[in-house]
């Protein structure tokens, strides 16, 4: 099988010329603050110098990109002057996400994501393409490995001239996607819920507050009625606001006005925090309402499916058997409205959870299987998705109690130098207290230390099963993980000084997709000998399974 070369979408140029305007930015902000905003006036020069380039530029590279199916992956051809030949193996693909904003969805057109084991950026981005060039994008990298080994044993007189009565590859292929009724579909009310779980608010507020202050350059461009109304607002504008607000206050609350300036500072500081609170959560529960609106999750036999999104619309498809590793986590505040998340974890997917509904926070290769719901569904998506995943099935063993204490022990080390400084400053210093009276700081958290610990070290085990092995951890919080040996790549037993000491031990289990952050497989504080034992079950249960990516 090897198919003619294909262009990009005929409206691919804008797309890519607003990238490379995107790419330009922060150079133009650089050189009109440099002219302390003189080139503002002089926008024709701008468009000249910037603009016009990027959009021939954009229409050029759209000429050159092009790619094309063959029997054993993606042949991705581009450059100007310089030639780039890039090929794609079917196998190692492991996500094809499409992504579409407003214009995307005007013009018809989607831009697709070409992830693989490799990591980083993604290994191909084609922008844009049609709706019907996607699909058959994803109807040829994401066919299962099985099948490209037949279109290749098959050879090229037969991949080129098929017998007659057979059907082409493409007809073939979306014949095989068969897709069932969806397994998951989130309700803007659970999305509002998640927002007000979540922080992501603060970006939002965070950018905003940078904006203005990269905003203070423009002062030298303020008129005098400008500065007449700023000096107003500065003298003026609070005093006012201040009064106002007092007139209107109820009987009941003039006692914070009439009050002595701490109670009220103190009153003001509260209310200022509440309500920085409440913006914070209007914000997180806009955002993941635009993000995530419609989330939606179909399996098929090509794998899990996901479409979500108001700004940009996301569809992404990973097939099972590439996930690594999944984790259900149930916050404190998730617990209070009945909640849980999921999220997975896939080799090579590395923007912010940008697979299965990227879940917020930090770029890594982990991704949502459902953002929020129900805790008594959430197991049984889990078993869904991965049969061999039953979490409510196994039996949990419990780490070793010995290891309260040594909890307890490192944070009585951790707070000895704080608890001596602190005496050291209460005796030498003018203030009216003894050095004794450092002492209510390591009395009162080595107390909350030692509940914390012992709760915690109560609810965190592990569990192995025929082909699963799984880890639970937290206290306020519950997070529960589970690797498929057939997708684990090491098994490691770690033992610090004190470990050995106390003859104990960690366990590590790394998969193909491990990230720097998020849940994993790591048991600690197990006794030796079951570290051991546990160490070599894992190695007899995976030395004859293939590892599949």
């Amino acid at each position: 099988m090897r198919t003619e070369a294909r262009r990009l979408h005929r409206w691919s140029w804008p797309f890519l010329a607003a990238g490379t305007i995107r790419a330009l930015i922060v150079p133009v902000v650089g050189a009109v603050v440099a002219s302390r905003g003189v080139l503002l006036s002089r926008l024709d020069l701008l468009s000249v110098l910037f603009v016009v380039p990027a959009l021939v530029l954009a229409f050029m590279r759209q000429r050159v990109y092009n790619y094309r199916f063959t029997d054993s992956g993606l042949v991705v051809r581009n450059g100007l002057l310089t030639k780039n030949v890039r090929h794609i193996a079917y196998e190692r693909i492991h996500n094809v996400a499409l992504v579409r904003n407003p214009i995307h969805r005007m013009l018809g057109v989607t831009t697709a994501r070409i992830e693989t084991a490799a990591g980083g950026k993604p290994e191909a981005l084609l922008r844009v393409l049609s709706l019907e060039a996607a699909e058959d994008l994803r109807r040829y990298t994401l066919s299962e490995a099985s099948e490209a080994a037949a279109l290749d044993s098959s050879g090229p007189a037969e991949a080129e001239a098929p017998e007659a009565g057979t059907q082409e590859p493409e007809t073939a292929r979306a014949e095989t996607t068969t897709e069932t009724a969806p397994l998951l579909q989130v309700p803007d009310r659970d999305l509002l819920r998640l927002g007000l779980i979540s922080n992501r608010g603060l970006l939002v507020v965070a950018a905003a507050l940078g904006v203005g202050a990269q905003m203070r350059w423009l002062e030298f461009a303020r008129t005098p009625r400008t500065i007449v109304v700023q000096d107003w607002l500065n003298d003026q504008g609070w005093r006012g606001l201040y009064e106002s607000i007092r007139t209107r206050a109820p009987d009941w609350a003039s006692w914070v006005f009439e009050s002595g300036g701490l109670i009220r500072a103190l009153f003001l500081v509260l209310a200022a925090l509440l309500l920085l609170l409440v913006v914070l959560r209007v914000f997180s529960m806009a955002w993941h309402l635009v993000r995530y609106r419609g989330f939606t999750l179909h399996q098929n036999n090509q794998g899990l499916r996901a479409e979500y999104g108001l700004w940009p619309a996301v569809s992404s498809l990973i097939p099972v058997h590439r996930i690594q590793l999944v984790t259900v986590s149930a916050s404190l505040l998730h617990r209070w409205f009945g909640r849980a998340s999921i999220d997975l974890e896939t080799a090579g997917a590395t923007d912010t959870k940008s697979g299965i509904g990227g879940a917020a926070g930090t770029a890594s290769t982990r991704q949502w299987l459902a953002p929020i719901i129900e805790t008594n569904r959430a197991h049984a998506l889990v078993r869904e998705v991965l049969p061999e995943v039953d979490i409510d099935g196994v039996e949990w063993m419990p780490i070793e109690a010995r290891a309260v204490r040594r909890i307890a022990t490192r944070t009585a080390i951790a707070l000895m130098p704080i608890t001596v400084a602190i005496a050291a400053l209460f005796t030498f210093s003018p203030i009216p207290l003894s050095g004794w009276h450092a002492l209510w700081l390591p009395s009162v958290v080595l107390s909350m230390a030692w509940l914390v610990a012992r709760q915690w070290v109560r609810r965190t085990g592990y569990a192995l099963t025929e082909s699963v092995i799984l880890f639970r951890s937290g206290w306020i919080g519950l997070q529960i993980s589970a690797v498929r040996f057939v997708n684990a790549q090491t098994f490691s037993m770690s033992q610090s000084p004190f470990d050995r000491r106390k003859r104990m031990a960690s366990i590590v289990v790394d998969t193909a997709g491990a990230g720097g952050s998020g849940h994993r497989i790591r048991i600690p504080y197990l006794d030796v000998e079951v570290a051991e034992g546990i160490l070599r079950r894992l190695y007899n249960e995976t030395r004859g399974t293939e590892f599949r990516w």
